[in-house]
C-alpha cells in the first residue's frame, strides 16, 4: 500500500487499485478532505481533517478496517 501523487490529490493504492484519496484545502479553506472507496461497510466514507497527516491516517485506518473485516492481509504480511 502506497501513496501516489495525482494531479489534484494524493491517491492511496493497494497494488494497482485506488482505495482512497486526500485532497488539499480548497481556496479559502484550511481543511484537507479525504475519501475512502473500499471500506468495511461497503459505503464510501469521507471527511475533513486539519492537516494532510491526519487525513492520510483516516484513509489508512478505514482501509485497514476493511482488510480486517474481510480477513485479508496485504501480500507479504502485516499491513
Amino acid at each position: 500500500m502506497n501513496w501516489r501523487d495525482d494531479k489534484y490529490r494524493r491517491l492511496f493504492v493497494s497494488g494497482e487499485l485506488g482505495v482512497g484519496a486526500v485532497y488539499p484545502p480548497r481556496k479559502g479553506s484550511c481543511l484537507w478532505r479525504w475519501k475512502v472507496w473500499v471500506t468495511e461497510s461497503g459505503s464510501v466514507l469521507e471527511g475533513k481533517s486539519m492537516d494532510e497527516s491526519h487525513a492520510r491516517k483516516a484513509v489508512e485506518s478505514r482501509f485497514h478496517g476493511f482488510l480486517d473485516a474481510a480477513q485479508l492481509a496485504p501480500k507479504g504480511g502485516a499491513a
